[in-house]
């Protein structure tokens, strides 16, 4: 009896110490990024820590800390424009930037973001929007920009911004 319970509990050991995970199925992918081709690529949600990246690149807009968003872009950041320009490069955004934020004194309020991640691409992308209020020839003007960032490294690579004047 003694073998038998010694048995069952050894047995019972090593059944309960499987290692090897069990593949999760992914199902269907929520949303895709089409490539020039057609070719669809799966997108699927991505890490949160990247939505406290975007908030804390915003709140820097806000207080002007323009040493904080430089040290969050990539030395290479990429900027498409809504109005068609392309800035290439750290220091080309803050002085773009600088020059902007003086002549307009924007502040911006988020009121959505969304991280996803492409199969296959290194970094993750933040869907985001907000409202800017400005002030334009002595009157204050509202916009609403929604843009797709991308962050590798934690660090904001590129960011695509479409316009619309509200």
């Amino acid at each position: 009896m003694k073998n038998l319970l010694l048995l069952s509990f050894i047995s019972l050991l090593m059944f309960s110490c499987e290692t090897t995970p069990k593949e999760i199925e992914k199902g269907p992918a929520p949303g895709y990024l089409l490539t020039a081709d057609g070719t669809k690529i799966d997108a699927r949600d991505a890490d949160p820590s990247n939505l406290a990246i975007w908030e804390k690149y915003m709140e820097a807009h806000n207080n002007k800390d323009f040493e904080t968003i430089a040290s969050m872009n990539h030395d290479s950041i990429v900027l498409n424009l809504w109005d068609g320009r392309n800035l290439m490069g750290n220091d080309t955004h803050i002085d773009v930037l600088k020059g902007y934020i003086e002549e307009f004194n924007p502040t911006w309020n988020t009121f959505f973001s969304y991280t996803m991640h492409v199969d296959g691409q290194v970094g993750d992308w933040v869907i985001t929007g907000h409202e800017i209020k400005q002030t334009e020839n002595g009157e204050e003007k509202s916009l609403s920009d929604v843009l797709d960032v991308f962050i590798v490294d934690q660090k904001i690579r590129r960011i695509i911004v479409y316009r619309k004047n509200n």
